[in-house]
């Protein structure tokens, strides 16, 4: 296998860290900034805060309109972009190597030079409620945020990382100032690049755009995650019911989560996996039909996800469950294991191709280990998993009593209950 070299970590004086991955012969730089701040960091009343945070920086700094920020970055042909998630935010882009101080020191300029004022605050509060409208008239989102909701009830980790409509009408723009300066201080950030650029440049210019910056992340215990199953239909005069399953899953720690991937790919990615087979091919029940996971520092659920008529609802979940049963009891087929072993080391080295895919992934690693997981560290765990590790983890996490269900449809076509076992 093709050697790689870990990617250099510099932390600055005032804590902030820079992880660089140089790329030979890259004509490009991918820049990515994490923050350690998402829906899992707010409370009841701010919920959605990240989210907000992660609009409103946009509409510009002390020195810069957000027009103006559009215009520096488009003249280099850099696209600012940015997304929240459960744990992190990331502000992103791409650009051609000469260019890549300059969407940094934009990058920086909004994230510590926040301008905010009143009518833009009021602006992407509007902007943002429209957001979560669209969601709630999107089945496939509106069914993935209830199971959440209800599969973590009461915990930071199960809320809408959008907020809803409550704590969003709430907000004040002290609200955010205050999450800025606890969260988005310099110890609790990442920037990553990969691609080719001038690291002492890139050092030079962060130091100079955050200098003065000394606040200190103030380390606040989150609640441990317990599970809490159930089932949830959300009544919606549509076509199709939309199915959303989910089961306990692994933390970003475990060493099973390889395991974990293996029985993903096997059961519900791709063309040749289970679910797709029995559910799409030999029935026609569902066009949309595949599973995923989500790992966390705190735990993970294991999910599976369908859209198909009222009527045959039963009939789908009746399949999923016959086929986790299956697998708790026997495992995969030797031809399975081996197929979805290549279909991860295969992805784990495409990927490798992008370099926005490398400046992510470094900077997840120094997030959650805080140390660089290599190819081939990750390429023999995967290889070193066997069927019983897959009968093993089955065991645990295929059992009825993390079972939780959310479905999205007419109500006059559902069974009248739905059965998980």
């Amino acid at each position: 296998m093709t050697e790689f070299k870990l990617p250099e970590k510099v932390v600055l004086d005032n804590g902030i860290t820079i992880i660089s991955e140089k790329i030979p012969g890259a004509l490009a730089c991918s820049l990515s900034i994490w923050i350690n701040a998402g829906s899992v960091h707010e409370d009841l009343n701010n919920n959605g805060i990240s989210h907000f945070i992660e609009h409103v920086v946009f509409k510009g700094s002390k020195s810069r309109t957000a027009l103006d920020l559009a215009e520096e970055s488009e003249n280099v042909g850099a696209n600012l972009n940015a997304f929240t998630d459960r744990e992190n935010t990331c502000f992103h882009t791409m650009v051609l190597s000469e260019y890549a101080l300059i969407p940094l020191e934009l990058f920086l300029d909004m994230l510590f030079n926040t301008r905010l004022d009143n009518d833009d605050f009021e602006l992407e509060r509007h902007v943002i409620l429209e957001e979560i409208k669209m969601y709630k008239d999107t089945p496939e989102d509106l069914a993935q945020d209830k199971l959440y909701e209800i599969f973590w009830k009461d915990h930071p980790m199960g809320r809408p990382i959008t907020g809803i409509a409550e704590t969003i009408t709430n907000l004040k723009r002290e609200d955010v100032f205050n999450y800025l300066n606890k969260l988005y201080t310099p110890d609790n950030i990442v920037i990553s690049l990969a691609g080719e650029y001038d690291l002492d440049k890139v050092i030079k210019k962060t130091e100079e755009m955050t200098k003065g910056l000394k606040r200190k992340l103030e380390k606040k215990d989150v609640l441990p995650l317990q599970i809490t199953p159930s089932i949830f239909i959300e009544d919606k005069d549509i076509e199709q019911a939309y199915l959303s399953f989910a089961t306990k899953g692994t933390s970003i720690y475990e060493e099973d989560r390889y395991t974990l991937a293996v029985i993903d790919t096997a059961l519900g990615n791709g063309s040749s996996s289970r679910l797709f087979q029995e559910i799409r091919e030999k029935r026609g029940l569902a066009y949309t039909i595949s599973s995923y996971y989500h790992t966390n520092k705190l735990g993970g659920l294991f999910g599976i996800y369908a859209a198909t008529t009222g009527n045959d609802s039963q009939k789908v979940l009746d399949l999923v469950l016959k086929e986790l049963n299956s697998i708790k009891k026997h495992g995969l087929k030797k031809d399975e294991l081996e197929r979805s072993k290549m279909q991860l080391r295969t992805s784990l080295l495409i990927e490798l191709e992008s370099s926005k895919v490398r400046a992510f992934r470094n900077a997840l690693y120094e997030l959650y280990y805080k140390r660089f997981l290599s190819v081939e560290e990750i390429n023999n765990s995967i290889q070193s998993i066997t069927n019983e590790n897959i009968i093993k983890l089955s065991e645990d996490i295929f059992d009825p009593k993390y079972f939780t269900l959310v479905v999205v449809g007419p109500k006059r076509n559902l069974p009248k209950e739905f059965k998980l076992s």
